[in-house]
């Protein structure tokens, strides 16, 4: 091995923004769910950890109304970006998500084919308030998230 495939092993392989994107979803809220496909815009992967931005740039409700609210929205408390960052753990990485001030924690399975990473994994929240028509006050809130990371 060359100096240039140590340096390589070290730092870890470089998430291929092009065709890598996440798909985020809620379980039903009221009348609605909240979708939205999010491409990852950079991150690296190394042996010992895993780490990745996505633009949290669409979500939908369903209701055309209440979509261009939840993205204002989401884009004031987020600045429309997440990151995860984790450490391997098992057949995954185990860390947290974080989009402006509010960071949780996040355990990501992973399959690994070479050249795609395949991921999935969930977040729970309770007591949540939602300052939009229709959403208020949730009890109980699940956050699905699932995608694949292209390696450079």
């Amino acid at each position: 091995m060359d100096s240039n495939d140590s340096n390589t092993a070290a730092m870890g392989r470089e998430v291929v923004s092009d065709g890598s994107h996440m798909h985020i979803r809620t379980n039903r809220i009221g009348p609605l769910s909240i979708q939205a496909t999010a491409p990852v815009v950079d991150g690296v992967l190394s042996e010992h950890e895993l780490e990745f931005t996505v633009r949290i740039d669409r979500v939908a409700t369903g209701n055309p109304l209440l979509d261009p609210e939840l993205q204002a929205l989401i884009h004031q408390i987020t600045s429309g970006t997440l990151v995860f960052r984790g450490r391997r753990s098992g057949e995954g990485f185990s860390g947290s998500a974080s989009a402006g001030n509010i960071t949780v924690p996040l355990d990501l399975q992973t399959s690994d084919s070479g050249a795609v990473l395949e991921l999935a994994g969930q977040a729970q929240f309770s007591d949540v308030h939602v300052p939009l028509p229709g959403l208020g006050h949730i009890r109980h809130l699940e956050v699905h998230i699932d995608g694949r990371i292209r390696l450079g």
